[in-house]
């Protein structure tokens, strides 16, 4: 009966369902309202009202079940506690194992109520979870101890300051209920368990920075001087749950400072430059303890920016910034996207708003997108006073200095998009005040890739201010014949085309049957473009050496068979950066000595004899990337190599089903390799037949390999434009943009090569590359002082409503001529005298 009486209080469950809705409108307002904001103060107060309003009503409960009650009471304020966290950033945002551990372990005091009904295998897990409750308590009251004096005096002004003391009554509330419960043993028990886990995390946080400062120190002394230090350390370390901690000590997560006051609850969070790890510092409490007892953060700042950069792809984190961006989140996006599936490219406009949740204040955003092989961006704007402003191209240095120049020390409106290694390309938005909003549009070019023999489009993904809080829509349009076609999940038909929206959603792609590609011709400026289907081409070889770049993503079998194949050719492999032969007596150690690097940067610099030489590579996507080995001996050989223009392009062969990490795509782009994918069986194909892929382009032909397209450019014929079918002017921008990157070649590398020539052919076409940058400045006045001009017949930015073959100067004159006549002989005879 007694238990019965409990479960059934009407008053206890009113209780008990105000504290799963609080929980519950705290998770809602974590995932969907940025903090730091008026409404999140709105927010903390929806949860303290409720809280205090339970308080009060312990004075009608009655005086033998308070204490029931008052356990629901301060989780109702604890609750409260982490809702004005959103406000009054005091915690940082809790990482989610904390959290989890907080809501289960704090979930486990209610059961306090019915102790006495429970099985003793129940009582003893209630009372061990209450036992690890207990020292989060204990570690969060230490953290907030400081606040203490202050808190008291603000208790008599101000109601909330209460929060400060809430892990402290929790404290005495566990312990007073494990002894009235006569649960101390298990508590105890619990109590052991968390802090052996503790115990055990700092031994190993420790564990693991001797091991990164070892390799690092190690390498220093000992290596060769050609590469840095801390790339050593990035290939070597595992990762993991502790050594991502340990990497990410002072930049992701708090730390302490090692001092006494820390055990005190003084912490602090010291950043590394202005390394921008998804604008949230997070609160890890085993951080904060090993931190403590272990204070080695200080060494190798800035290496292991770049070792997180290189293992974890955190290069957008990583951007300099010239003004901070933490209080901005992406609020809104929308995408449109045109597909022709007869040329096999796509466009692609986003539009995105950004928002300042600081009250005042200016700062600067700054998202990378990530293109598809081949694409390229063709359209920017900004607007200005409620006004869109498109984008000017100019070469990229210029560019360059206008936007530091205004933002650095003028801090007016500027926006810009820069090309990248990769494919990436950068864009900055300046200023968002405080408590609003600026939106930009970028478009993007590209082929679309063939895909098991179906055309796929990839939604174009970006990285930026958080997206936690993004509504999106999103549209695709479809110009020509789509058979086969697949939407997106959630996207629904609308007219001639599909369209959906919600919450934005990153990575999604549609696909449809391989529609052949019609000749289609864009004629501009005494040129024609045209498009045509092109399969690979392969040529005979001789291969003398074959270079494995062994790494974690080979396997022992596939390095085994790999060996099979080469038959009696040379095999070598890098090993400590140098090239060491692969014989029977070494095979064994050299495999597992390559297996333990997580990747690999294969000496292309080094090869023997490039024209009879194969490179197989397999790896996993992340890598260094060129930029990252700026000034290094390896990079300056690199660079000394790549200067010389005799030398032939190398054959890579690339077993992975993936693309290539970041240093081998740039060497692609670059125009270093002939490129081949596939597996060992292709690999087979190639070494018996002692052919591979033959180099098709030339300076008036690129290829477009996913798209299993040719792009060409002639001079224009007006009676073969004429007959031709008209593509739009897409066509000819991707055309311009592998032009570019073709004709610059190993230059992107070496910065080397005719910038000039190149310029006016993106400014011709309006693409972002190497070269060039699209910007949109305040005013026509910062344009002119900067030299920046859109001068020249151009394509100017692109748009969904691309439009077709534009016609030359000549016809132009005679679409003038034909009007002027059709004028004068409608209107001959009102213009002719009355008496005539």
């Amino acid at each position: 009966m007694e238990l019965r009486r409990k479960l059934t209080d009407p008053r206890y469950l009113f209780y008990l369902v105000t504290l799963i809705l609080s929980l519950i409108l705290l998770f809602i307002g974590q995932t969907f309202m940025p903090g730091n904001t008026e409404n999140s103060l709105i927010f903390a107060f929806a949860h303290f009202i409720p809280a205090v309003g339970a308080l009060v009503g312990l004075i009608w409960v009655k005086k033998d079940e308070r204490k029931d009650y008052s356990v629901i009471v301060w989780l109702l304020f604890f609750v409260s506690c982490y809702a004005l966290n959103r406000y009054a950033n005091v915690f940082n945002a809790t990482t989610p194992w904390f959290a989890v551990y907080l809501v289960i372990t704090s979930a486990s005091l209610l059961m306090f109520r019915y102790t006495d009904h429970l099985p003793q295998w129940a009582r003893t897990i209630t009372g061990m979870l209450a036992g690890l409750a207990l020292i989060a308590y204990i570690y969060l009251s230490l953290f907030l101890f400081p606040l203490y004096p202050m808190s008291v005096i603000a208790l008599i002004a101000l109601g909330l300051s209460i929060h400060t003391f809430v892990p402290l009554i929790l404290c005495l509330v566990v312990g007073w209920n494990l002894s009235r419960r006569r649960l101390w043993k298990s508590g105890l028990s619990g109590m052991g368990l968390g802090l052996a886990a503790i115990i055990i995390f700092s031994m190993l946080y420790n564990l693991q920075l001797s091991k990164l400062t070892h390799i690092y120190n190690r390498q220093q002394v000992r290596g060769n001087g050609r590469l840095p230090a801390w790339i050593e350390a990035a290939r070597q370390l595992k990762g993991g749950f502790v050594m991502e901690r340990v990497l990410k000590t002072g930049i992701v997560y708090r730390e302490a400072t090692g001092s006494l006051s820390d055990i005190l609850g003084e912490f602090s969070f010291r950043g590394i430059g202005n390394f921008n790890w998804e604008n949230e510092t997070e609160h890890d409490p085993l951080v904060v303890i090993a931190s403590m007892f272990f204070p080695g953060r200080p060494a190798l700042p800035a290496e292991r920016i770049k070792i997180l950069e290189a293992m974890y792809d955190k290069r957008h984190q990583g951007e300099e910034r010239l003004w901070s961006g933490n209080s901005l989140h992406t609020s809104y996006v929308s995408t449109q996207v045109k597909i022709w599936p007869e040329l096999h490219l796509a466009y692609t406009e986003k539009a995105l708003t950004v928002t300042n949740s600081e009250r005042w204040g200016m700062q600067e955003a700054i998202y990378t997108f990530q293109l598809p092989e081949g694409g390229v961006v063709t359209s920017l704007s900004l607007w200005i006073d409620g006004k869109e402003e498109k984008g000017i191209l100019t070469a990229k240095g210029l560019a360059d200095t206008a936007y530091r120049t205004i933002v650095g020390r003028e801090r007016r409106d500027p926006s810009l998009v820069r090309w990248q290694e990769g494919n990436r390309v950068s864009v900055r938005v300046f200023p968002v005040n405080g408590g609003e909003t600026r939106m930009f549009r970028i478009g993007v070019t590209a082929p679309l890739s063939v895909e098991n023999g179906r055309l796929q489009y990839d939604n174009i993904t970006f990285q930026g201010p958080p997206l936690r809080f993004t509504t999106e829509d999103a549209s695709i349009e479809l110009a020509g014949k789509s058979e086969g076609f697949t939407p997106p999940a959630g996207f629904r038909r609308s007219g001639a085309g599909w369209e959906r929206e919600g919450r934005y959603r990153k990575d999604w792609h549609l696909q449809m049957n391989n529609t052949p590609i019609r000749p289609n011709t864009f004629s501009f400026n005494g040129n024609s473009y045209s498009i045509r289907p092109y399969k690979l081409q392969r040529k005979p070889v001789r291969t003398d050496v074959i270079y494995l770049d062994v790494n974690a993503a080979w396997s022992r079998s596939e390095f085994d068979e790999t060996l099979k194949l080469t038959g009696k050719r040379r095999v070598m492999v890098s090993l400590n950066d140098q090239l060491t032969d692969v014989r029977d007596d070494n095979k064994d150690d050299l495999f597992y000595a390559l297996h333990c690097q997580r990747f690999s940067l294969f000496p292309v610099q080094d090869i023997i004899d490039p024209e009879h030489a194969l490179v197989v590579t397999k790896n996993l996507p992340f890598s260094p990337s060129l930029r990252d080995l700026e000034d290094s001996r390896f990079r300056k050989e690199l660079d000394t190599w790549l200067a010389d223009s005799s030398l032939p392009k190398i054959r890579l062969m690339n077993l992975g089903a993936a693309g290539l990490p970041p240093y081998l795509k740039t060497l692609k782009e670059s125009r270093v390799f002939r490129y081949e994918q596939g597996g060992l069986l292709q690999l087979a194909v190639l070494l018996s037949t002692n052919t591979f892929a033959e180099d098709a382009e030339t300076a008036d032909r690129v290829v477009i390999d996913q798209a299993q397209a040719v792009v060409e450019r002639t001079l224009a014929d007006s009676t073969a434009a004429q007959n031709a079918v008209r593509a739009p002017d897409h066509l000819m921008r991707i055309f311009a943009y592998n032009h570019i990157v073709s004709r610059k070649g190993k230059g992107l590398i070496t910065s080397s090569g005719t910038e000039e020539a190149l310029v006016n052919v993106a400014k011709e076409a309006y693409v972002v590359s190497p070269v060039s940058s699209l910007i949109v400045l305040e005013t026509q006045n910062d344009y002119d002082r900067f030299g920046i001009k859109d001068e020249g017949n151009s394509l100017k930015n692109a748009s969904l409503k691309s439009k077709g073959a534009v016609p030359e100067p000549h016809e132009w004159a005679l679409i003038v001529i034909v009007l002027l006549s059709l004028t004068w002989f409608i209107y001959q005879r009102k213009w002719k005298p009355a008496n005539a």
